[in-house]
């Protein structure tokens, strides 16, 4: 049959702080962004997440990688499994800029194929095909779990930028700062809201207030000096923080972006 589609969720996202999967990118989380994109070109889509790590509404199947420490090569074979098409593009879970062209022209070959941009093999940006995933739990059984290696392996068709449409669509994220600077050069002035609830309600006089996306501390940063809130990089006592409903870390560098909701509530009432 035609082609398919593979989402990759199971990365760690230690460098974001936040799963990358829900992060907001225009109007909704990452991976329903990316979900978007494949679903009118491929006739199946499945995403690959690790774990029972939660997961947005997807129109698309979602399956559970059985060896998540392995890397992504593990998570390509769980996908490749679960297709019947004979050839899939492979991409993680950040692709904000993902462009169907982009992937028609890679699928156009009918072969293994991947970018080559900048001087580096793109390997989350490919196709690959179904009948890879046998060799590639050969390959993890000895220790070889570099995508790379198994496209050398079935003799991959290396495709310049300049042959593809939206080279771009390879670019992603791995910080805050990247994610950051993606949306404002596509949102422009986007905003979050704060609510708080408790004391701080009490000091503020106010139950919301909208200010600039950034990162956690960004945002909290106009409530200094009226509530000491901040304390280095964490969050000072009596307060808590809650992210669209769900308790966060002390941490206060991780993002917040486009529509989030941050509640800023006593430190007894988020526990």
């Amino acid at each position: 049959m035609g082609a398919a589609g593979i989402v990759l969720c199971g990365g760690k996202s230690s460098r974001m702080g936040r799963d990358k999967a829900w992060l907001p990118w225009r109007g909704q989380p990452m991976v329903a962004h990316v979900v978007s994109i494949l679903r009118p070109i491929v006739d199946e889509v499945v995403v690959v997440a690790s774990g029972a790590s939660e997961l947005p509404t997807l129109d698309a199947r979602v399956v559970r990688d059985r060896e998540p420490a392995l890397g992504p090569l593990a998570g390509i074979r769980e996908g490749l499994e679960q297709i019947r098409a004979d050839f899939a593009f492979v991409t993680g879970t950040d692709a904000p800029f993902l462009t169907p062209a982009f992937v028609r022209a890679l699928l156009s070959y009918g072969c293994a194929a991947a970018p080559e941009i900048d001087g580096h093999v793109q390997t989350l940006a490919a196709v690959y095909p179904r009948s890879a995933s046998e060799r590639i739990t050969a390959m993890l059984a000895t220790g070889r779990a570099r995508p790379l290696w198994l496209l050398e392996e079935i003799g991959y068709r290396k495709i310049s930028a300049d042959e593809l449409p939206d080279p771009q669509s390879v670019r992603g994220f791995n910080t805050p700062a990247e994610y950051l600077a993606a949306v404002r050069e596509t949102e422009g002035r986007a905003t979050a809201m704060l609510e708080f609830e408790g004391r701080a309600r009490s000091v503020l006089a106010k139950s919301a207030l909208e200010v600039p996306i950034g990162t956690l501390g960004d945002v909290l940063a106009p409530l200094q000096p009226s509530i000491e809130i901040l304390e280095g990089d964490g969050i000072a006592y009596p307060y808590a923080i809650s992210l669209n409903g769900h308790a966060v870390g002390e941490s206060t560098t991780i993002p917040v972006g486009p529509g989030e909701r941050v509640c800023v509530l006593d430190a007894v009432a988020g526990h």
